[in-house]
């Protein structure tokens, strides 16, 4: 027999893996050892072999279906919803058009071979997708058999993304819409033609500590920074040093290759989840959508303030015969378009979407300012909204650079959050614009809360100026001009995670971020004696967990967790154990 040999592959059959022939040729020392067997002592060894062997077979099992998710991502949403541990509310899975026999549940049915062990070792798996779609987290039993034993583990599988990172980035420039330069910014260091020479590098810097993994699409520049975990990076140039004191590598002894992570192009399939229309398959439970300019205050009893004025629908419907509601987890109406706003429990497990005032025609659509509402130019450079006692730009605010021209600071239309506070739950906040940091926001609980932050422009660290470069928050805002505190996972799709003005204000302490950080450009928090220094720790949760709806990379591998050995799920022709 040619101990290499695997079975042929077409389409949905999935591919052997190296661990699959290895396990292959582990079973044939096996099958050859049982040729010898002849005395019931020698069949009781034959037997424990088979049920370690069995084990082998389950484990050959999870890396046959890794396979199968990382060459099809639609692959998560198949299973047989027969089986006892598929069976939750929230899972939806269906048999492939494809027949797979690993997704067999019934007595006397068929299993998946093990490649390369003639039939002996085999296996089925079993899938819970009930937590796919909130945090991008699959559990699979598999059940392995050899001649007639059976073992059983328990896999939790997991997207590889941006997450897996404390920082991520996708060029190592400034936003060239926010510093005016060229376009071409946006290529990296080794791509050709080159960047222009106008393209502003940003580096890590001296007093810079970075407490977790980073990874850099592009060719990194750093000073004397700390970094206390591993550094990659897809350029296969050397990173750029550009200190005299080289920096601090905790792990390894400098920057190693990674392959490219990619970003998704937009974050308007999060918008989705406002909708009220949509299957469950394809929307289970509906978030929150507001519309326009919207503050969301996190209070520290689990719940949220939010104000949003342009509001009209917080769950919508573009199907005919299907209202578009306003249902009571996302604020009474006449709350949320008030200056008090509706204080309302963070959505469990869920989504806020702001969006930009929509064109004539969609539920939330509006061409007439709301009562209260103070706006100055609408959607030009310098336009600006009061609402109560909220007001941005500030009294004596300079305005600072935006990272597009189409849609302004401050713009009276845009789906901007405003964001600050005491968070406790799970829960993440998505705008179709802007996200801004006002104020600090820190976890209640560090075990048990966690937020996502994605814009699909800029995440702005609010730092509002005057003409002359001063802050202005210390007058305005009593205790706010210090230190600033942001413990989430955040993401800017288009364009980058920074402090407004840092530039600007002299020493304004340290950004300390708990979580993760992935953006298309590198984001400026401090230059010279101006802004912030770095503190950023890792979120070590973020290996196995996601915030609830949180974007994934537009392609993805798949990895394991969590490994658990449990009773079995199947004896040896096919019955189910209860």
């Amino acid at each position: 027999m040619n101990p290499f040999r695997r079975n042929s592959v077409h389409g949905d059959e999935g591919y052997a893996l190296p661990a699959v022939i290895g396990l292959a040729l582990v079973l044939l020392i096996l099958v050859s050892g049982s040729l010898t067997v002849t005395s019931s002592g020698l069949r009781k060894a034959d037997t424990d072999q088979d049920y370690s062997a069995a084990l082998a077979a389950a484990y050959a099992g999870a890396e046959e279906y890794q396979s199968r998710l990382s060459n099809d991502s639609n692959y998560a949403r198949y299973g047989n919803i027969n089986s006892t541990f598929t069976k939750n509310p929230m899972s939806t899975v269906t048999l492939p058009g494809v027949a797979n026999p690993a997704f067999e549940v019934s007595k006397g049915g068929r299993w998946a071979t093990v490649p390369g062990s003639d039939g002996r070792a085999s296996f089925r798996y079993e899938v819970n997708n009930s937590s796919y779609g909130l945090n991008g987290k699959l559990q699979l039993r598999v059940t392995g058999r050899v001649d007639n034993s059976t073992r059983t583990i328990v896999a939790d599988i997991r997207q590889k993304g941006f997450l897996d990172f404390l920082y991520f980035t996708e060029y190592e420039t400034i936003d060239p819409l926010v510093n005016g330069a060229s376009k071409d910014c946006e290529r990296h260091a080794w791509d050709t033609p080159a960047r222009p020479s106008g393209c502003v590098n940003i580096q890590f810097a001296a007093g810079d500590v970075i407490d977790g993994p980073v990874h850099s699409n592009d060719r990194l520049v750093i000073c004397s920074t700390r970094f206390k975990r591993a550094v990659t990076s897809s350029s296969t140039l050397p990173y750029n040093n550009a200190c005299a004191t080289a920096p601090k590598f905790d792990v390894g002894t400098g920057v190693t290759y990674r392959s490219e992570v990619t970003l998704p192009p937009t974050n308007s399939e999060m918008k989705k989840e406002g909708r009220n229309d949509l299957k469950a398959s394809e929307v289970p439970r509906p978030g929150c959508l507001y519309t326009g300019p919207t503050t969301i205050t996190l209070l520290a009893d689990g719940t949220m303030n939010v104000v949003s004025p342009y509001t009209k629908f917080t769950n919508v419907s573009y199907t005919t015969g299907i209202s578009s509601a306003n249902p009571p987890e996302c604020g009474r109406l006449a709350d949320l378009n008030s200056t008090g706003g509706a204080t309302i429990p963070t959505l469990d497990k869920n989504l806020v979407f702001v969006q930009n005032v929509p064109a004539t025609g969609d539920p939330n659509s509006s061409t007439a300012t709301p009562a209260g509402f103070t706006c100055t130019n609408a959607g030009g450079a310098s336009s600006s909204w009061i609402y109560g006692t909220v007001k941005y730009p500030m009294d004596g605010e300079s305005r600072p650079a935006t990272s597009t021209t189409t849609a302004p600071a401050y713009g009276c239309t845009n789906g901007d959050a405003f964001v600050k506070g005491n968070f406790k739950g799970e829960m993440t906040i998505a705008s179709e614009n802007y996200v801004y940091v006002t104020g600090d926001i820190k976890y209640v609980n560090l075990e048990s809360s966690m937020l996502g932050l994605v814009g699909q422009n800029a995440i702005w660290v609010y730092n509002p100026m005057n003409s002359s470069g001063g802050s202005i928050t210390a007058v305005a805002i009593p205790g706010e001009n210090s230190s600033r505190i942001i413990q989430a996972a955040i993401l800017s799709v288009k364009h980058t995670f920074m402090v407004q003005n840092y530039q600007y204000g002299g020493a304004r302490g340290t950004l300390t971020v708990l979580g993760a950080i992935a953006q298309l450009f590198r984001g400026t928090v401090g230059q010279g004696s101006d802004g912030y220094l770095k503190a950023y720790t890792y979120d070590d949760r973020l290996k196995t967990a996601a915030p609830p709806k949180f974007l994934t990379p537009v392609s993805t591998t798949y990895g394991v967790s969590k490994y658990a050995t449990v009773p079995k799920a199947f004896l040896g022709d096919g019955t189910p154990v209860p």
